[in-house]
């Protein structure tokens, strides 16, 4: 067995277990309809990383053709969850706008990514150095790097405006947390463009990295502040 494919199920089994940790987290959440977008992109999510494993080996035509659906499920698994964490932990949002609303704004990003997922735009290839990938054609990759280049800014901007509003240490952390997290994704995705050997499949520890953040949002107890005031 390679050693690239151990080193994935290892990422992918934590990948796993985060997963299963963010859903406890949302589990107790109040906002009922947060719970359940959040709950259901983990659990399809989760779905992404045991196609990662059997991708890796030598699975048949029909596994392959049947699993690539859930292939790029993190594209929307990941980045809803994000800003419907900056919503949760940040008081002026939840104050100035509700939850149904506030995913409203994303529905460009959400009808681009379902359409990557259902439309399959994509070829299956030979991996690397190992089994099998799943690789976006003609122009898509590109759109893709668009949609989430200007998501990355959005999230950002949106975390930024919060730790400026408030001096609330869980606040920042909780913010400066998913900033980092998509630092590590904005660079994972630079190399998507650029030919550097990869042992696993870009994307798998930045995306664990990603899910971790929100952990420490969704766990927490909110915090009340009444307006934006710097507190």
């Amino acid at each position: 067995m390679e050693i690239g494919y151990i080193m994935l199920i290892a990422i992918c089994v934590i990948a796993l277990v985060v997963l299963m940790v963010d859903i406890t987290a949302v589990l107790s959440n109040r906002y009922y309809i947060l719970k359940i977008v959040c709950i259901m992109l983990f659990v399809f999510t989760m779905l992404r990383y045991f196609t990662l494993i059997v991708y890796g080996d030598a699975p048949a035509y029909q596994q392959i053709m049947v699993l690539r659906y859930f292939y790029l499920a993190s594209s929307i698994g990941l980045t809803i969850p994000t800003v419907s964490a900056i919503w949760y932990v940040t008081p002026l949002y939840r104050e100035k706008i509700s939850y149904p609303r506030y995913l409203l704004y994303f529905t460009p990003w959400i009808i681009f990514y379902m359409y990557i997922i259902i439309r399959q735009p994509t070829v299956v290839v030979q991996g690397e150095s190992f089994g099998y990938a799943l690789h976006l054609i003609d122009r898509y990759p590109m759109y893709l790097s668009i949609a989430q280049g200007s998501f990355i800014a959005i999230v950002f901007i949106l975390s930024i405006i919060g730790i400026m509003n408030y001096k609330n240490l869980q606040i920042r952390v909780q913010l400066l947390m998913i900033i980092m997290a998509q630092i590590t994704l904005l660079l994972d995705g630079i190399t998507y463009f650029i030919k550097i050997p990869h042992t696993f499949p870009r994307f798998t520890v930045s995306e664990v990295l990603g899910f971790a953040a929100l952990i420490y949002a969704f766990s927490s107890k909110i915090i009340e502040v009444k307006g934006i005031t710097n507190q």
